[in-house]
């Protein structure tokens, strides 16, 4: 089964799983009076809309809310949050978003943008897609610091690509050790995987299509581009222990309007607390970016954004 399909599958299985819940558990002090709308700021059928249906959907069950997902499409979720920020702070509107891209742009470009980091009041996280660096399994070099002895030995390496944020991860890492790669646009991660078997490139970026491929021995892992090891192989190091000072973590998160009263940031934050420690969600999140379901809360969230606005500025601001 091809990957977008399988993630379709357990988005409507979950779903219609989740109407075996219990009675609703609903937030004590505040409740909407009507609909809640999660924008979700990517197009219909990715990953941010396939956890962000379920996490709406089991919101609605958990809570006896209703909760309304809408597609808002549009640089990476920067659209979306742009007219967020607009909107008025009562706990009815949401957003759901990945920080890479804004953040991004609040490097590049901030003076474009309608909002800052702490324009918006947190709810949450659902998930931190693991990113790592991999090889085929037959390649003579096993880290980081290998790689780069061998782009200096050959004159360069080739790395397969699928985002703007893996691209420059390695363009500093040439910069900083003095060696150029050539980087290959893909297309998917299932290229990228494609790419690399192929002998087409040296190295790629694992973003959940190359766990079968490590767990079968095909691919081995070279570093976490995270700030933190990987969950599913805590031996690899960080690329920030071999030595440089960046990393990317792309956190899928819940946001509104700032100024939030503060019964209802509670309630939602609750809601939303409850949502992602039920199973459908784990489940989810499991089976679309391969990782385990992480919930840093409202305060754990805005320090998430703050925390990586630095690293992901030595990336991308000019």
């Amino acid at each position: 089964m091809k990957l977008a399909n399988f993630v379709k599958a357990t988005a409507i299985a979950a779903m219609a799983s989740i109407t075996a819940l219990a009675s609703p558990v609903v937030a004590a002090g505040w409740a909407p009076d009507e609909p809640i709308v999660l924008r979700v700021g990517f197009g219909a059928g990715g990953e941010t809309d396939t956890m962000g249906r379920v996490l709406a959907a089991t919101i609605e069950k958990q809570t006896g809310w209703d909760v309304v997902v809408e597609n808002r499409p549009g640089g990476g979720g920067v659209a979306m949050l742009s007219g967020l920020v607009s909107e008025k702070p009562n706990g009815l509107v949401l957003g759901m978003a990945v920080n890479i891209p804004p953040l991004m742009m609040l490097n590049e470009r901030p003076d474009t943008l309608p909002f800052k980091i702490d324009s918006f009041d947190y709810i949450g996280t659902i998930a931190l897609a693991e990113t790592s660096l991999i090889s085929s399994s037959k390649a003579k070099f096993n880290s980081v610091e290998e790689l780069v002895a061998y782009a200096k030995e050959k004159g360069s390496a080739s790395i397969a690509w699928d985002a703007p944020d893996l691209k420059a991860v390695m363009q500093k890492v040439g910069a900083d050790e003095g060696v150029k790669f050539r980087m290959v646009k893909a297309e998917s991660g299932a290229e990228m995987i494609k790419l690399l078997l192929g002998g087409q490139v040296d190295a790629a970026f694992g973003t959940g299509a190359h766990l079968p491929f490590v767990e079968d021995g095909q691919v081995k892992i070279l570093s976490s581009l995270s700030d933190k090891r990987l969950s599913y192989a805590p031996e690899i190091p960080t690329l920030i222990e071999a030595g440089h000072n960046f990393y990317i973590a792309p956190y899928f998160y819940v946001a509104a309007p700032g100024n939030l009263p503060a019964d209802a940031k509670e309630a939602l934050a609750k809601a939303m607390e409850n949502a992602v420690a039920h199973e459908d969600v784990k489940t989810v999140v499991q089976n679309t970016v391969r990782a385990p379901a992480n919930n840093l809360g409202p305060d754990g969230t805005r320090k998430m954004m703050h925390d990586a606005f630095g690293p992901i500025g030595k990336l991308f601001a000019k």
